[in-house]
This record gives C-alpha cells, sequence and structure tokens, in this order.
C-alpha cells in the first residue's frame, strides 16, 4: 500500500496560464491576480445526497457526481455506489457505503439515468464467478467494495478513495483527467495479484453491445460499449475505450454474460434493444439488471502487485472508434506522470473559475459560489476526436477540427440561466456550441431538445434550441452562422412533421415541435393531445407532455425568434408572420386570471385548480400562470392590474420551494426561476433582493444534500451564480439583465470581452440606489450591452424603506 493515501489538496502557487491539454481550445482565458488556489473552496460532493423532498421530478437531490473531470470534457471518471437506487445520472449517492465500479461517462445532474459506461473496478480476489449484472441492477457484489468518506477525497479534477479500509487487502484508488482520457492510480496492500475489472457491459441503462479485446503484449485492453434510453426513450450511442497499463499484465480473462473464460482475450454480446418510442411520462422500455435482456460482456488483467504495487492505467474514450479513443490518449496524455496529470487538471480549473474574482466573501459564500460556479461549467461536453471525428445526428461521420464539436444540450433547463452565463463569460466558446447545434440540425433535418452523444431524446417541452440560439447571441455569443440559425429555427417554428415521423424510433422519428399543427392552427395545443390521454394519446404515441407548458413555451420560442431575427437584420423573412410570441392569451382564462388547460371545442377544462399539475410539465396552474416573462406587462394587465398581481405573487412566495403541484412557488425547479424577479414589473422591486437572498441562502448549502433538486446540467448552479451576482436574464431571447443586490460583496468577471466589476456597499438588503460607472441608474434592469469592458455597478444598501426602481417608467420591458 502506498506510504501515503494522497488526500492532500494539491497546492497552487502563481500560475502561467499556458494551453494545458483539456484546456478549452487554448481560448483567451484572462489570468487572475488571485493566485490563490480556487479549487480549493469547490466541494465536488454538493448535490450527491437527497437533500430536499423528492417532488418527481428526478429525486429529492442534485444528481451530481464527484468524479474527475475538466471543464465540458468528454470524460467524467467517477465512482458508482451502491445499494442505493436513487443516484439516477450521478451514479453515486452520499448515503452509500459500498463502490461498485469508476465508470467513464457521467451527466451532471439530470433526472433520468444515463451513461455511466465502462465502469472498471480494482479487486485484491480471485476472479472465480462472472461479474456481469446478475438479478440487480449492478455487477456481482463480489467485486463490490466497502468505503468510508473519512477515507476518501475529492476536489475538481482529482478523486481518490480508499476501498475495503478495513480490510487486509485495502486499495487505493486515485483519478484524473484529461479533456478526452483518464488516469487511474490504484495502490494495491499485501496480495501477490491485483485485478482490475473492465466491464463494458456495465452502463446504467441497458445495453446493447459489449464487447472487449485484451492485448497482453501491449498491457492494453480495448472495447465497446452500447446503451442508450434515456427517459426510456427510442435512442442508442455507442462509446469505445483504450486502456493502457504500466506494468505487465500476468493474467486475463474474460466472461460473457454468467459464462467466465479464464485466460480469453475475447468477449462480444449482443442484445438489440427493442422499439419501445413512448415518450415520458411513460414507462420503461427495458431496464438494466437481467443478463437475458441485457448484453453482458467484459474482461480482467492480473498484475504482479509484490512488485508493482502501484498499478498506473490511462484510457482514452471515444464516440467514433477505437483507433480515435487510442489517439485521445496519446494525444492527451502521452507519459505516465499520475501527479503532473493531476496538477494540469488544478490548474485548468483555476483558470475557469477564475473568470470570476470574489475579492470580498465571506468562506461560506466562496464555497457555494466557486460549487456552483464549477457545476455550471461542466456541460455541454466535448464530442469530437482530437483530430476532429465526431458522429452527427444521422450516424454518419463528420470532421470539425476548426472547432469542437459539443454534445448533450438539456435545453429546456439550461437556456433560462447557465448558457446565458457561458455566452457573457466566454461568448466565443458559447459560440462553438451554437455551432454544434447547427450541425445537429444539418444533419438530422431539426435542431435537438435534449440531445446527449448524437441522439435526439424528445424529453421536456417546448422548442429550447431556439432559445439557447437566440438568447446566447443577445448576450455576446455571435461567432456562428446567423442565417442558417434563423432557417433552423424558423423549420421548427412552422412545418409540422409528416405523420410517419410519430411511428419511428431514434432520430429518425424526433421532431422538433409536436403538436405544432394545432399550435399553428389554434393558438393553443388541445387537452386531448396530453400524455397519457386513453386512446387519443395512444394513437398518436403521446404527442405531448403538457399541453399547456408546452404552448407556453413555443410562444416563448416564437418571442426569441422574432428577437434575433430582428438583431441580424431579417425582419422580413417568410415565416417571421407565422409566429405566436402571444399565443399565451389562448390559454389564459379572464374568468379567474390563470392560464389553463383548453379542450377541442374551446372550453377551458373545467373543475380547474391551481395547484394542480394537470396539463403542465412539472408545475401547476399557479406556477405556470406566471410564465410569460417576455410580455409579464401584457400578463399582468390581463390579471387586474399591479395591485392584483402584487397580491397573488406574495401568496405565490409564502412558500419557496412548495414543489409542482402547489400554488406556491417551486425554486427547485427551472419554470419558478425568474419569478422572484417579477416584482420589478409591479413597482416593488425591494421585494427581490430579500427574496433571492432568502433562497440563496435557505435552499442551497455546502453539503451533500445542499441542492433542492436536480441540477440539470448546470441550470440551478448558474442559478446561483448570476442570482449571487444581482443579474438575472429573466427575458430570454434578450440581453436584459434585471436586478437584485449581489450577495457577494465585491466580484470582477474577467469576461472575454472585458472585465465588469460588481460590489455593494452599506448593510441591509433594500436597494437605496445604483451607479453604472458612476452614474445613478433608475431602473432594476439593464442589458448586457450597457456592460462593455470596464463598467462597475455599484449598489448602495440599507435596511430603511427604499423607493429606488418603483416608478411605472422604471418597469423592465415586456
Amino acid at each position: 500500500m502506498r506510504d501515503t493515501v494522497r488526500i492532500g489538496i494539491v497546492v497552487l502557487g502563481a500560475f502561467a496560464f499556458s494551453f494545458i491539454s483539456g484546456c478549452q481550445g487554448g481560448r483567451n482565458i484572462p489570468a487572475s491576480a488571485n493566485t490563490e488556489a480556487l479549487t480549493k473552496w469547490v466541494n465536488v460532493f454538493v448535490g450527491t445526497q437527497s437533500g430536499a423532498e423528492d417532488f418527481g421530478t428526478g429525486g429529492g437531490g442534485g444528481n451530481t457526481f464527484p468524479g474527475a473531470t475538466l471543464p465540458f470534457g468528454m470524460l467524467q471518471f467517477s465512482p458508482g455506489t451502491a445499494p442505493s437506487t436513487d443516484n439516477f445520472s450521478g451514479g453515486y449517492t452520499y448515503s452509500d457505503s459500498v463502490i461498485d465500479g469508476f465508470s467513464l461517462t457521467h451527466i451532471s445532474g439530470a433526472g433520468c439515468a444515463i451513461y455511466q459506461d465502462i465502469p472498471i473496478m480494482p479487486t485484491a480476489l480471485d476472479v472465480i464467478q462472472s461479474p456481469a449484472r446478475l438479478l440487480s441492477a449492478s455487477s456481482n457484489p463480489r467485486y463490490h467494495a466497502a468505503f468510508d468518506h473519512a477515507r476518501e477525497h475529492a476536489e475538481p479534477g482529482y478523486y481518490q478513495v480508499l476501498l475495503n479500509p478495513d480490510s487486509a487487502t485495502p486499495i487505493d484508488v486515485e483519478l484524473t483527467a484529461t479533456r478526452r482520457s483518464g488516469m487511474a492510480r490504484f495502490g494495491f496492500a499485501d496480495v501477490d495479484v491485483g485485478r482490475i475489472l473492465l466491464n463494458p457491459g456495465g452502463s446504467e441503462m441497458a445495453n446493447g453491445l459489449a464487447s472487449i479485446s485484451i492485448d497482453p503484449q501491449a498491457n492494453e485492453v480495448s472495447g465497446a460499449s452500447s446503451s442508450g434510453r434515456f427517459c426510456y426513450q427510442d435512442n442508442e450511442y455507442t462509446v469505445y475505450f483504450v486502456a493502457r497499463f504500466d506494468a505487465p499484465i500476468i493474467e486475463h480473462g474474460v466472461w460473457d454474460k454468467l459464462s467466465l473464460r479464464p485466460g480469453g482475450t475475447q468477449a462480444s454480446d449482443r442484445f438489440p434493444l427493442p422499439i419501445n418510442a413512448q415518450p415520458i411520462p411513460g414507462g420503461p422500455a427495458q431496464l438494466p439488471g437481467d443478463p437475458s435482456t441485457t448484453a453482458q460482456a467484459g474482461g480482467w488483467v492480473g498484475f504482479n502487485t509484490r512488485a508493482y504495487p502501484h498499478i498506473q492505467m490511462k484510457v482514452g474514450i471515444s464516440f467514433v472508434s477505437i483507433e480515435n479513443a487510442r489517439a485521445n490518449m496519446l494525444a492527451e496524455n502521452p507519459g505516465w506522470r499520475f501527479d503532473d496529470l493531476r496538477h494540469q487538471a488544478a490548474q485548468t480549473w483555476h483558470q475557469e473559475l477564475s473568470r470570476v474574482e470574489l475579492t470580498q466573501a465571506t468562506a461560506q459564500q466562496k464555497r457555494l459560489f466557486y460549487t456552483a460556479l464549477y457545476h455550471s461549467l461542466l456541460s455541454p461536453n466535448t464530442f469530437s476526436d482530437v483530430n476532429g471525428d465526431y458522429l452527427g445526428m444521422d450516424g454518419q461521420l463528420y470532421n470539425s477540427a476548426d472547432r469542437p464539436q459539443y454534445s448533450t444540450f438539456s435545453g429546456w433547463d439550461t437556456y433560462r440561466t447557465q448558457m446565458p452565463l457561458l455566452a457573457m463569460l466566454t461568448p466565443r466558446r458559447a459560440s462553438d456550441m451554437l455551432h454544434s447545434l447547427l450541425n445537429n440540425y444539418e444533419h438530422s433535418g431539426w435542431l435537438p431538445k435534449w440531445s446527449y452523444a448524437n441522439q435526439h431524446t424528445d424529453v421536456m417541452v417546448g422548442d429550447p434550441a431556439a432559445l439557447l440560439i437566440s438568447t446566447a447571441q443577445a448576450m455576446g455569443a455571435v461567432h456562428f452562422d446567423h442565417e442558417l440559425a434563423l432557417q433552423a429555427m424558423l423549420k421548427g417554428a412552422t412545418q409540422p412533421a409528416g405523420a410517419q415521423q410519430y411511428l419511428l424510433p431514434g432520430n429518425a422519428g424526433y421532431i422538433q415541435r409536436p403538436g405544432l399543427q394545432a399550435f399553428l392552427n389554434r393558438g393553443y395545443i388541445p387537452y386531448e393531445f396530453s400524455v397519457p390521454s386513453g386512446a387519443f394519446g395512444l394513437i398518436h404515441r403521446g404527442l405531448v407532455w403538457g399541453t399547456v407548458s408546452t404552448a407556453l413555451e413555443y410562444a416563448l420560442a416564437d418571442f426569441a425568434i422574432s428577437q434575433f431575427a430582428q438583431r441580424i437584420g431579417q425582419t422580413a423573412l417568410a415565416g417571421l408572420a407565422e409566429l405566436q410570441p402571444d399565443a399565451w392569451l389562448k390559454n389564459f382564462n379572464p374568468a379567474n386570471g390563470y392560464i389553463q388547460p383548453r379542450l377541442i371545442s374551446g372550453l377551458f377544462l373545467p373543475n380547474f385548480d391551481p395547484a394542480s399539475g394537470l396539463g403542465y410539465t412539472e408545475g401547476s396552474g399557479a406556477q405556470y400562470s406566471w410564465f410569460v416573462p417576455h410580455q409579464m406587462n401584457a400578463l399582468v394587465a390581463s390579471i387586474g392590474g399591479v395591485d392584483i398581481a402584487r397580491t397573488r405573487l406574495d401568496a405565490f412566495f409564502t412558500q419557496l420551494n412548495a414543489g409542482p403541484e402547489a400554488e406556491h412557488a417551486f425554486l427547485g425547479n427551472e419554470p419558478s426561476l425568474f419569478t422572484p424577479w417579477i416584482y420589478a414589473w409591479l413597482d416593488q422591486p425591494g421585494k427581490i433582493t430579500p427574496l433571492v437572498w432568502s433562497a440563496l441562502t435557505s435552499l442551497y448549502a455546502d453539503e451533500p444534500g445542499g441542492m433542492p433538486g436536480n441540477d440539470d446540467l448546470g441550470a440551478m448552479s448558474s442559478w446561483w451564480v448570476l442570482a449571487s451576482l444581482g443579474l438575472m436574464p429573466a427575458i430570454p431571447g434578450t440581453d436584459t439583465l434585471l436586478l437584485n443586490a449581489p450577495l457577494v460583496t465585491d466580484a470582477t468577471l474577467h469576461r472575454e470581452n472585458g472585465t465588469l466589476r460588481i460590489r455593494r456597499t452599506g448593510t441591509g438588503s433594500q436597494i437605496q440606489g445604483l451607479r453604472v460607472n458612476g452614474q445613478a441608474h433608475h431602473r432594476a434592469w439593464l442589458r448586457h450591452t450597457d456592460l462593455p469592458d470596464g463598467t462597475t455597478l455599484e449598489f448602495q444598501l440599507d435596511d430603511a424603506p427604499s423607493n429606488w426602481a418603483q416608478a411605472p417608467s422604471a418597469r423592465p420591458p415586456g
């Protein structure tokens, strides 16, 4: 065993910021004058434990993972735990006591299980039983290992744990990562032969393919793993891997299903995943666990751990081929210097975190802030290989050597906060991400909705890609084909898919806007189109989930498209006249002032209950009746005016996180995220800051259960970052930023386009005034274009009542 378990934090001195393997394309990353290692403030375990009530939107925890990865990396080398069954996409639950493998791919914060491909597990035991899945959703428990948090440590780019710490043969595991590869160091104690299991059939969801090949002469293992069925949709991806070891392989073997073949070098198993095509909230097409219904194959290698007590392994992955996985590994990690690679990962993370410098903040604020910023920088993920190769949504090979291709766009979650944050901080990188979305469009015919790898999924609702593109472009991400983007957005908004597309699985059956024909004809989507909705829903394969929510999202996307067209000077383009940004009015019931479901007949759904979720997606009538951020002044007038709207909003916020079936706020999920800033439209901006600060400090904490719900690929974490800075992009499709007093005292944003300083003076939570570069500013909003390089925002605070920004003329647009 290693003399000392490496659990200390790497001490980083002054950083010389040159290009580092894994750094985002050498983009203009500004160096911070602060040489403090900002990684020390990140608690990667935040979000790994259920910390709130499970409201049925994907678990009560953040669903994050603690393992090693780089910003927007392709590979995430992280542990999976047992016996918990609620770890979803993160794969790790803090309260668990057993680790069952260290897999190479993860998504942070989603509410459905996916990835966690090719779990790798060291063991001091003889391999006498197949490590394949038995009758549970995990591998053979013989090869699992106990662990405890006292002998576990993680930080950005690094993870370490001591397996079976109280046994005679503990194993020290260390992980680090580059952009497309990972490295592990296994320390074996008092054992003649240490073994490492590699399981391509161990993905979190069912495997359609698992294959492995062992080359003892090259000390190398390679293979492939196919999985999919994210939220039980009909999609499947394949990831390839190559692992190489720094010690001679003296023992090896393979398995397929329950058959064990010591000495074998090849194994492969296929099991075609059945077509189900049932969108959420339906049932599972196929769950992992039973060897008869999922491909199961893997292998192991053994080493003389008396002679080599510390075994190093480096591993590369690719979504194209084994050859590309090997090339990724060798290009990004040509040597065997684990500590150097770990140091580079820490440097890379420090660089990214340094984009926001907190010069005055409490230790708790720093921990919360940099942990949230860290989680905001994990997705979308690099998808192209070092040579530029990637698979398109049509399954064909493409090359993007001039700029990286990204995948994994949750969209519905991230258009609200995370993409605007990225566009403000790193507009060139955000532009590359928008370029990737347009590649998806060109290869499949549609912009994606909750895509991952090279797969459409149709998970969640609305038309989020249009909102991602328009909002990011408004915030400064302009380096992409604007005309192609408008073409893609207008096609999705105006061209209903043919009936045959509802009957096809996977990418071939994906459409951008389900229910579009009804929306175009009526301005709303009848409640009878709901999923599930009896015979009608079965005939149409569940056309729309949440008819009201979907229609509201379409109206908001139409607004964003029209704003985009205006900004690029294409206001006369065909199709723009068909957009319906005011379609929310068709679902607005003037009799009660709520936005609610309507029937084909035109009547509103009877027996309306504002707390009900019927017709809504992860929310209630009370919550979605505020969801008109682009025309809030019109909504307030329709409700009955400012006074009635104030009374309703005050009652709405008597609870901050009431869940999706309530008359109160649900700030643990996306649809309610912008609602505190509605007070700016109601001439009461003084209510915003106390409310936002309460949410920031009561719903989030520096602990494993410190998230109120799914982090959703950084959407919730980005909300924390932006709200703590006092800037909220509450009107998607524009660069409008609604304001609250910053929680942190003094922060500087080192944006690619220049610095922005945000500071507050005085005490209390009432804004007495705001100065922008020394000039008084009398509105609770401004535009990102008002914040050029060198801008300073200074908020003056006190506890005394204030009339700042209360005039009707100070209301935000919309």
